[in-house]
């Protein structure tokens, strides 16, 4: 039962609104049968040719497809609901939150020792949230600011360890030029309201020769961009559906409050590229860059492609989910 929640987040993909327990029974047996004869490195090759002939044929009906852009009927979205059910939630119990800090700071400490000429001291996160990132890199011996847009997040234990901890918009830093070694963020930059001023202003106080770290998931267009994925775990929900009806179903269903839209900015993953790669080139290098990609809900896309013509720029903004990149200041 446990694997069959999480079938969303580890990427398997349902190809029927109506036979899921026979598909994923088969699935398993299938999956477990290629495993015993089927090298790895081959098993992710035709997977990968797998998804590329899908992502083409998907190409190919949107722009193909008659009509407007539309919605799938509010009648259809309960078959949705139990075709695709919601995985297992992220926990924020203070245990938690304190393990998952602990480990995206060990992830920052590593980008440090491999892409750093230098000593690393002062470091800043953006969006911080609760603060507990920084919590766990002031313990190891760095000196840490967290801003975060709202102080209500700080976790106490954050203060307690000595984090500076700052009520601060990312676009608008306060600090002088020049003042952090290392600077980072973890699933904010979806959610910034003009990302290029973050990433001008991160520069602008990260020294000549420091580090920039950025991830971040999942961007809008991809399966799960809506941010509804512990509410609705419809693939697409935000294309397939009217959002009106979304955010009435949610506010009456679910005792977590969230509005689709409302804190994203909906930027492509082209828009991103330009950003990293070519917008700030004269006083930055792109020491890394990684996308990773969600491919395993294709065919919602070919059998419904008016809910996603003229809504994306390219089939790669249906499927890159998730972007990690290290910057060096020149």
């Amino acid at each position: 039962m446990h694997l069959r929640q999480n079938l969303l987040t580890t990427g398997i993909s349902v190809y029927s609104t109506y036979k899921f327990d026979q598909l994923f029974f088969e699935w398993v047996m299938i999956n477990e049968l290629a495993k015993m004869i089927i090298p790895s490195a081959a098993r992710k090759k035709m997977s990968a040719l797998y998804y590329e002939q899908k992502l083409f044929k998907a190409a190919r009906v949107m722009s193909q497809s008659k009509g407007v852009s539309e919605v799938l009927s509010e009648k259809e979205f309960d078959a949705f609901r139990e075709a695709y059910p919601v995985g297992e939630r992220m926990h924020y119990d203070n245990e938690s939150v304190r393990l998952r800090g602990e480990e995206r700071a060990n992830a920052m400490n590593e980008v440090m020792n491999s892409y750093g000429d230098t000593n690393f001291s002062k470091v800043l996160e953006l969006g911080a949230g609760e603060g507990m990132v920084c919590t766990a890199l002031q313990k190891k011996g760095f000196q840490t600011t967290a801003i975060e847009y709202r102080t209500d997040d700080f976790d106490k234990r954050a203060a307690d360890a000595g984090v500076n901890l700052l009520k601060m918009d990312a676009a608008d830093l306060s600090f002088e030029d020049e003042s952090f070694d290392f600077v980072f963020s973890y699933n904010c930059y979806e959610h910034f309201p003009e990302p290029e001023k973050v990433f001008s202003e991160s520069l602008r106080v990260l020294r000549k020769g420091g580090l920039m770290s950025i991830r971040f998931a999942p961007l809008y267009h991809s399966p799960f961009g809506a941010h509804a994925y512990n509410i609705i775990g419809i693939p697409y929900c935000q294309f397939l559906f009217d959002k009106m009806f979304l955010n009435r179903w949610i506010e009456e269903n679910s005792s977590e409050k969230l509005i689709i839209d409302d804190t994203l900015n909906r930027w492509h993953v082209n828009q991103f590229r330009h950003l990293f790669k070519k917008q700030f080139s004269d006083i930055a290098s792109l020491r890394s860059y990684e996308e990773f990609r969600l491919p395993h809900f294709v065919d919602l896309i070919i059998n419904h492609p008016l809910c996603f013509k003229n809504k994306v720029t390219s089939v790669d903004d249906l499927v890159v989910s998730e972007i990690h990149l290290v910057i060096e200041k020149k």
